[in-house]
């Protein structure tokens, strides 16, 4: 819809700057949409676009990593209660080996920022 009114406000303008330009028309009698508005809106329109299939490519990389590094499956439910298999993780379990997964890494980053601060210091 936006890029038909795109296109259709560049058409009005070419077609309304052509008649001025023959002659056959003195001056803007209608006023058409502003070209670079529409324009404008349908870039904005291709960004959110753009912005939602890296999204989507994160979140499924995120879960080809969470099934390669997190070989259990996780139950659906909150509660620890239920009689669940023991090859699945509780929703608590989960949560804290991926706790325990970010404070490693945080690490491994810490680690790897002192060690280069180290090689080359600062002046």
């Amino acid at each position: 819809m936006v890029l038909q009114n795109t296109i259709k406000t560049a058409a009005q303008t070419l077609n309304q700057n052509s008649q001025v330009d023959v002659g056959s028309q003195k001056g803007v009698d209608v006023q058409i949409p502003r070209f670079d508005k529409n324009l404008e809106e349908f870039y904005s329109i291709c960004d959110q676009i753009e912005l939602h299939l890296k999204t989507s490519i994160k979140c499924l990389t995120q879960q080809e990593s969470s099934n390669r590094y997190l070989l259990l499956p996780v139950a659906p439910t909150r509660s620890e209660s239920l009689s669940i298999n023991d090859n699945t993780l509780t929703y608590p379990q989960f949560l804290a080996t991926a706790s325990a997964q970010v404070s490693y890494t945080k690490e491994i980053h810490d680690t790897l920022v002192a060690a280069a601060q180290n090689i080359s210091p600062s002046d």
